[in-house]
């Protein structure tokens, strides 16, 4: 044989071997993957960027469901069985022992409450059951002034304290409701498992609120619509799109769960000050931050605080930035942001 042919055969060889090794690195792996399904009374989904082995790809979901599960045993008030469950029919003013995240949550929900004066408060479940929005809640009806004065002496952030290992009422009737930032602290767990991963370009959401890193399969920034205010649930307009690479975004309104009365909607966010289903022209209230939980508590607060004050708080509070979408006198739609808004997220309106 001579030298030629050794080397072409050599060559070859080496051409098959890589052939073959690609091929099972190609059967073993899936390129731009998604994941989803249910939780917290709503849907989650996880988009990755470029490929992964199939066998990650099935630990790195397992885990996603696994804490999932675990958050939701946490701070879920529809599971009778949850720490919050717990706590609500606790009617003590004993301290509570419960896990650290479910302190964290509360903690933070506090500071939120603290910093706006009131305009976020995680007690509000007695309200919400009353108005028909909360776990043990009946018909959705609007109270009577005397319902929701006595009802509002069972609620109030003062009333409740964190202790190093657990919480502690100062009124034993005092319940909480975490739906307005538990799930964007979902949101950021799941975000600290891709991190951990090594991944570096993915997307998470839990019912809208959003967490982004990296790039999108196409190679650019994610993309976020931000939904045109409606009632209609099948009406998937956009009123604009974020461009994200890296950060939080959440979103609270009034057009997907509310009461109507002689055409007029009172929406399932609560003034925590008044008692009462906020009845405003904010249509909804967008914010980004560096962590979901932070957007998603901020969100309700800003929501509740009205454009104005909303506004001038978020200008106060470096790392949040707001976009408030305000009905105007013959229903269209305007924007007002914060200062930083659309440099923050790149946002563009396509209305």
């Amino acid at each position: 044989m001579t030298r030629k042919k050794i080397i072409q055969l050599v060559l070859g060889l080496v051409l098959v071997l890589v052939l073959g090794i690609g091929g099972l690195y190609r059967n073993r792996t899936i390129t731009n993957p998604a994941t989803g399904g249910e939780t917290m009374g709503t849907g989650y989904s996880v988009k990755i960027t470029g490929p992964i082995l199939k066998s990650d790809l099935e630990k790195l979901t397992e885990k996603i469901d696994a804490r999932l599960i675990e958050l939701n045993r946490q701070m879920s008030t529809w599971d009778p069985a949850s720490e919050i469950s717990a706590f609500n029919h606790f009617h003590s003013t004993e301290r509570f022992s419960c896990s650290a995240e479910f302190r964290t949550v509360v903690e933070r929900a506090l500071y939120f409450s603290e910093s706006t004066g009131g305009a976020f408060d995680p007690t509000l479940q007695p309200l919400l059951n009353l108005w028909g929005f909360g776990s043990e809640g009946d018909d959705r009806t609007i109270p009577s002034d005397a319902q929701i004065a006595e009802t509002q002496l069972k609620t109030g952030w003062e009333k409740i304290e964190v202790k190093p290992d657990g919480l502690q009422k100062t009124d034993p009737d005092l319940s909480l409701a975490l739906g307005a930032i538990a799930k964007g602290y979902g949101v950021d767990a799941l975000a600290a498992i891709l991190d951990e991963a090594g991944l570096t370009d993915w997307f998470v959401e839990i019912g809208g609120e959003v967490v982004a890193r990296g790039v999108n399969p196409d190679g650019v920034p994610w993309r976020v619509g931000i939904q045109y205010p409606t009632t209609n649930p099948m009406d998937e307009r956009l009123q604009g799109i974020l461009h994200m690479t890296n950060g939080a975004v959440a979103t609270s309104g009034n057009y997907r769960n509310y009461i109507e009365e002689e055409g007029e909607l009172f929406s399932h966010i609560l003034d925590p000050r008044t008692g009462r289903a906020l009845h405003t022209r904010t249509a909804g209230v967008s914010v980004f931050a560096e962590n979901c939980m932070d957007a998603d508590g901020m969100a309700t607060a800003l929501y509740v605080m009205g454009p104005e004050a909303g506004l001038e708080w978020a200008e106060k509070h470096e790392g949040i930035e707001a976009l408030f979408l305000i009905h105007g006198p013959d229903g269209e739609i305007f924007e007002k942001f914060s200062s930083g808004f659309r440099k923050a997220t790149g946002y563009t309106s396509v209305r």
